[in-house]
């Protein structure tokens, strides 16, 4: 109760003293939710095991999110993740895993490959997802009793042990959208017709070549994301007795969450597509109303003038020193030469020819700078979590993509009007300079980012009271088996009509014979009587 009565103290006024609309809503919210909980027995919290062995530092902002979501309810949450905590939370247990930092298997961003980072990064996740299941830290948990499991859904497969073993029902946490190689865990049908992967650009609608692409390559992507990774993953779980002999293939595992909570913001995809009733929503229970930022970066900024100031940052997966010498110059050069201040989140304290107005941070806390009345422009990598965060403080955005789905992040970004997208090849200094500019300059994208901030906030419950319910739903109802899509029973044949529409196709051609045979044979014989 402690945990929920200080997050009201979290609302951020506006102008003056008055606060916004929505952070009244936000507020009143609170204070709804407060006074639901006093009539809450104490008695109904539960014991939750998050499972995310595998997942980047961004990762785990939603992950915390999520958690922090639980414990504020009163519930016992125990997070497994290979990061520290920053800071101890009431009702959270933190079982910090060794030698599992995924970002020592990233390589090079800037290598040239933009598609070899991801398959590096995917096949050393198999390597901490199978020595971390093996550590004593996980192991013991074994002994310990929960109520439900939340498990993040990238790369941790071999983590179906656990659930298998504590025979409790279990939630598919993803820090992405539903990406189609993994609708399967939801029991949502797809659709490559309008919905295009993230490694596409596609605008919508696609032409015929594009929807033939997109569908291949969600035919290609969900035969080695269902097939081939879990087969692997099956036969090397129980190759190192980490998976138990009654253990159901690692295949048919997946198709047994309860639930599956997802990164994103529902009313802000475009194009709109279906969803189960399994399926929850919560992009942006990461995303906080802002707080000061540290007295001497606040006197930085508010020396900055009219002109006010960027914000510049590669994110955490991408390490900013591994940038090639020919585009750090570039961006020294450009920066220099604005009339802005340019924050830059670099990974050292100094640079050698850095420019009077640029100030450098190895650490930055970014929700409460893009909140800023003086920020200008987010130039970002274009993760999901910046993506969304920037979208949540109303921030337009440069992105200049690395790898990975930041290209298609940034695209959709570009196509929506609220920022543009650089690829490194095309990156010099005149089309670096000309496109900040653009964007400043540009008080429609400003409109349209903060007319989205508006619709990413209306919703009838936050994204933590949306989590905190359902997940205490599956709890009350034992894993809630009366949502469980028909998707899961049907093949994909079946779920599509395929062997229907076959059927009928073979029907229409068997009559379309028939018809031609009987009517040649009519014609035959007409003519027949007729020489007669």
């Amino acid at each position: 109760m402690l945990v929920v009565w200080r997050s009201l103290g979290t609302v951020r006024a506006g102008e003056g003293s008055n606060a916004t609309v929505t952070e009244m809503q936000s507020f009143w919210s609170r204070v709804l939710v407060l006074v639901l909980l006093s009539f809450v027995d104490p008695s109904h919290a539960y014991r939750a095991l998050f499972l995310a062995p595998v997942a980047s530092k961004s990762h785990k902002n939603f992950f915390s999110g999520v958690t922090q979501a639980l414990a504020a309810a009163g519930n016992q949450v125990t997070l497994v993740t290979p990061y520290a905590p920053k800071r101890e939370t009431p009702n959270i247990r933190e079982v910090v895993l060794r030698d599992a930092d995924l970002h020592d298997y990233f390589p090079n961003a800037f290598s040239g490959n933009i598609m070899a980072p991801p398959f590096i990064v995917m096949k050393g996740s198999f390597d901490v997802c199978l020595r971390t299941l093996a550590s004593p830290e996980v192991q013991d948990l074994l002994k310990e009793e929960f109520d439900v499991v939340l498990l993040t859904s990238f790369f941790s497969d071999c983590y179906l042990s656990v659930v298998h073993q504590l025979k409790v029902p279990f939630i598919y946490v993803s820090p992405l959208g539903l990406v189609a190689p993994q609708a399967d865990i939801a029991g949502c049908p797809t659709f490559p017709s309008f919905s295009p992967a993230p490694v596409f650009t596609f605008d919508h609608p696609m032409s015929f070549t594009q929807r033939l692409a997109n569908t291949l390559g969600e035919v290609v992507a969900s035969g080695v994301f269902r097939y081939l990774i879990g087969y692997v993953n099956d036969w090397t779980c129980r190759s190192r007795g980490l998976c138990p002999d009654d253990m159901p293939h690692v295949n048919d595992m997946r198709l047994n969450s309860s639930l599956v909570i997802l990164n994103s913001v529902k009313n802000l995809e475009s194009p709109v597509r279906p969803y189960v009733p399994g399926v929850i929503h919560a992009g942006g229970i990461h995303c906080k109303p802002a707080k000061a930022l540290p007295q001497d970066l606040a006197q930085w900024v508010d020396e900055s003038g009219e002109e006010g100031f960027i914000f510049f940052s590669l994110g955490s997966a991408v390490k900013p020193s591994d940038l090639p010498e020919k585009y750090r110059k570039i961006l020294v050069s450009v920066f220099g030469s604005l009339r802005q201040r340019v924050l830059w989140k670099w990974d050292d304290d100094s640079m050698a020819d850095l420019p009077s107005n640029v100030r450098l941070g190895k650490w930055l806390p970014q929700q409460d700078i893009l909140s800023h009345p003086k920020l200008r422009l987010f130039i970002t990598h274009g993760g999901l979590l910046s993506t969304l965060e920037s979208t949540y403080h109303g921030t337009p955005v440069l992105g200049v993509p690395v790898f990975g789905d930041q290209i298609g992040n940034m695209m959709e970004v570009q196509r929506q009007g609220w920022g543009r997208t650089l690829r490194w090849g095309e990156f010099d200094e005149d089309a670096f300079r000309k496109t900040i500019y653009d964007i400043m300059g540009n008080e429609k994208m400003l409109d349209v980012v903060q007319k989205r901030s508006a619709v990413m906030r209306d919703l009838p419950l936050s994204p933590a009271d949306e989590v905190t319910y359902w997940v205490s739903y599956i709890v009350r109802h034992k894993g809630a088996p009366h949502l469980r899509s028909p998707v899961f029973a049907l093949r994909w044949y079946q779920l599509y009509n395929v062997d229907v529409w076959l059927a009928v196709a073979a029907a229409a051609c068997l009559i379309t014979y028939l018809t031609v045979c009987v009517c040649s044979y009519c014609f035959r014989s007409f003519k027949k009587v007729k020489k007669e």
